[in-house]
């Protein structure tokens, strides 16, 4: 099983996406591939799973393997403060003190977060993918993963859009004469974001190039959230190259695990039926905490990945 340089690792909050990524990203590392392993989740689960103290900084778990949680609070303050540079090109010094004000209050928002967030994540993977043989990406809980997801092509439009306003504009100001330096640098910098968000849209929705595993646990909630979830990304041609079915309790001669193991077995069944087009990744319930690297390994040994 061939795995893209790419690989997206989502779904419901509580699946085990974070320990499925570090499986793959560790995995990989082990067999000489220079991996480059992402957290966008704001809890930060990675850490925990290699043993190791948080660090906003950047940490190399083994030689091939670099592990980088993203801070939404701290990309929030480095984007929100172009943006009012940005803005301040466009108006007097007199209101460079209100523009602080507004983009201080902005950067408090979950949304503009969420945004410095996808413009990070985005300058990674269409800026620096030569660097790696595969980048492994732990996304944040569903609906997060697919306002990113979908995110990029709103933006594309967007940044079209606007370019045409912006050059329709310095068209008239050559006309007229009047100075548009300051409107060329702006179509500059839509032209540099569009294609930005072409390049990311083109890798996004290439099968050969982004491989995007969707994590589910064998219970009601969770197959109904992946189902709603994988209509909207196929909607938006966005391919699924695997489900993880994650969590799958073993048999028992114990009563009670008896029964969850026959409502599990029907959930299962179901999740076979309906999810019949795509690649199952049945994993284990495991009876340990996953903390040590061995750990780590064992989540995925039986899925043979190249």
């Amino acid at each position: 099983m061939l795995l893209n340089q790419i690989i997206f690792v989502g779904g419901k909050g509580g699946v085990g996406k974070s320990t499925i990524s570090s499986s793959l990203a560790l995995h990989l590392s082990l067999k000489n591939k220079k991996t480059l392993l992402i957290s966008t989740d704001p809890a930060h689960n990675l850490s925990d799973i290699f043993n190791l103290p948080y660090s906003q900084s950047s940490i190399w778990i083994n030689p091939c393997l670099f592990l980088r949680q993203i801070d939404p609070k701290q990309e929030v303050i480095t984007y929100t403060q172009n943006i009012a540079k940005d803005a301040k090109k466009l108006i007097g010094a007199h209101h460079y003190e209100m523009i602080d004000r507004y983009y201080k209050s902005a950067s408090e928002n979950g949304m503009t977060q969420e945004s410095a967030l996808f413009d990070s994540l985005v300058r990674i993977i269409a800026l620096d993918q030569d660097q790696w043989d595969h980048i492994v990406i732990d996304t944040a809980p569903t609906g997060h993963t697919l306002r990113f997801f979908t995110l990029a092509q709103t933006l594309k439009t967007w940044s079209k859009t606007l370019l045409g306003y912006q050059k329709k504009n310095s068209y008239l100001y050559d006309i007229l004469g009047s100075p548009s330096l300051e409107n060329h640098s702006i179509i500059q910098r839509l032209e540099e974001r569009y294609k930005l968000y072409h390049q990311f849209q083109s890798i996004l929705t290439n099968p050969q190039k982004t491989s995007i595993i969707f994590t589910l646990n064998p219970d009601l909630l969770s197959i109904n959230e992946t189902k709603r979830a994988l209509l909207e990304l196929q909607r938006d041609k966005i391919h699924i190259y695997a489900l993880a079915i994650n969590k799958i309790f073993p048999s028992s001669s114990d009563s009670f695990l008896q029964k969850r193991y026959a409502i599990q077995a029907h959930y299962l069944e179901k999740i076979y039926q309906d999810f019949s087009a795509f690649i199952h990744w049945k994993i284990p319930y495991l009876d340990k905490d996953i903390t040590k690297e061995e750990q780590i390994l064992s989540l995925l040994s039986h899925i043979s990945i190249s």
